[in-house]
């Protein structure tokens, strides 16, 4: 009996294991799917509108159970350069050219990093500005996107390790210094600010020969100081067609986004004819061609779901914005949690996309301020906190400049709290000396 019971154990014991072998399987072929689907929705949020329409024309082409049909926009986008308009936007046409984006992604792939390292890392290429650099400062990144701080600035470390030289750093400075181990050229680079303004001047107080000087300045001007020069995303190479469009009307806003093509399931009579044939090859083969058709289309439908959604939500928030006034600092958490989207698919829309406006061609990074700070008046973005230092500075007594512990006293007065640390930086990104090389003497 004893005998006959551990048998039965056994084979219990062999079916509750096959029962969990198909169970795992189910789970981990479930999954992978589940994942394609994601990959693939992101893949296609990320792309801007003429990478997506170079995608589209390809997976058609590949596939005979997706059609396309070509749609006449009634909106386009304008054919100006880049740097026309008199304000700092982008009101021009397209550009397929390598991106700094892209450049830096195939770098990030090949590093075989964990998981939650990369997502910190492409989150950091997201939060690049046209520049290039990485002006967010690591606790603010931290606190955003919800990573530990030391984590942040462990891929930040690793950032600036890839190419191009200087990209990531904070400012053009530390880009130059990223560029040149040569002591005199540091030196110059150092004391740009004097170097721009006096250069004379500056040779004589660092006891440097005319040659030296000359030759170090010559060398210091063969530096880049700005990491995405030379790629499509700079500002001084871009052309960009807009993802988003906004158009007013009688005092009201309607939102496009920007389709040129119609992508569709095309007939399933061949698909259908094939499932009922009695070749498991065939079969195979066209529900794997079908599957993806449907996931690609599904993923068009999202992307345009998840960007007219974002653009909806940029015209409610900066409506005084469109009307003349200045933009209202956004923050890609609170925008993210009102739409109802996940914090990363947000941020990954926002990072290659534009919308054209009433008041020209904007980058959609243009509305989500790095860092949004409280005052007297309400919410101000850093560029306003940057314009309020500026202020203050521009209208010093020179004979008795402000130091940086006195605007940090000015600024709160406003109700503006800032660290001595953070109105240093940004007297810095200003490119505004220090009080000791402003003091006329």
């Amino acid at each position: 009996m004893a005998g006959e019971g551990e048998k039965q154990v056994q084979g219990f014991d062999k079916e509750c294991e096959m029962k969990n072998r198909i169970s795992q399987s189910l789970k981990l072929s479930n999954k992978l799917i589940l994942t394609n689907k994601v990959l693939l929705s992101l893949h296609l949020l990320e792309a801007n509108i003429m990478d997506l329409e170079d995608e589209i024309m390809e997976t058609v082409e590949e596939n005979p159970f997706l059609e396309l049909e070509f749609q006449v926009p009634n909106i386009r986008a304008s054919k100006k350069k880049a740097g026309e308009n008199s304000e700092d936007v982008m009101e021009n046409t397209a550009t397929r050219a390598r991106t700094l984006r892209d450049h830096l992604m195939e770098q990030i792939y090949a590093l075989n990093i964990q998981e939650e390292l990369e997502n910190i890392l492409l989150t950091l290429i997201d939060l690049l500005d046209i520049h290039g650099f990485l002006t967010m400062p690591t606790f603010e990144i931290a606190d955003e996107f919800g990573f530990e701080e030391e984590k942040v600035q462990k891929m930040v470390k690793l950032l600036k390790n890839l190419d191009p030289p200087g990209v990531g750093c904070e400012n053009v400075k530390e880009a130059l210094f990223m560029q040149t181990n040569d002591p005199t050229v540091r030196l110059l680079i150092e004391n740009i600010e004097e170097l721009q303004s006096d250069p004379h001047r500056l040779m004589e107080e660092l006891g440097i020969s005319k040659e030296k000087f000359e030759e170090s300045v010559k060398k210091l001007k063969a530096l880049n100081p700005y990491p995405a020069n030379g790629f499509a995303d700079s500002e001084y190479t871009n052309y960009v067609e807009p993802d988003i469009f906004v158009i007013e009307s009688d005092g009201k806003y309607s939102v496009f986004v920007n389709d040129i093509f119609d992508v569709r399931l095309s007939s399933t009579n061949v698909y259908e004819k094939l499932m009922r044939s009695g070749d498991e090859k065939s079969k195979k083969f066209a529900k794997e061609l079908f599957d993806k058709a449907k996931n690609f289309v599904d993923s068009l439908n999202r992307r345009r779901e998840t960007l007219l959604k974002l653009g909806k939500k940029i015209v409610e928030k900066e409506e005084s914005f469109l009307k003349g006034s200045r933009t209202v600092p956004l923050k890609i958490s609170e925008i993210a949690e009102e739409i109802e989207l996940s914090l990363s698919t947000v941020a990954r829309a926002v990072s290659t996309k534009y919308i054209k406006t009433p008041r020209g061609v904007y980058p959609l990074k243009y509305f989500f301020s790095r860092a949004v700070y409280s005052s007297n008046n309400g919410k101000v973005s850093r560029d306003e906190v940057k314009d309020k230092i500026k202020h203050l500075i521009d209208s010093e007594d020179k004979k008795k400049p402000l130091t940086d512990e006195q605007i940090v006293e000015k600024l709160a007065s406003q109700g503006i709290h800032l660290s001595r640390r953070v109105v240093s930086k940004y007297r810095e990104e200003l490119m505004i000396p220090s009080s000791s090389k402003r003091r006329m003497r």
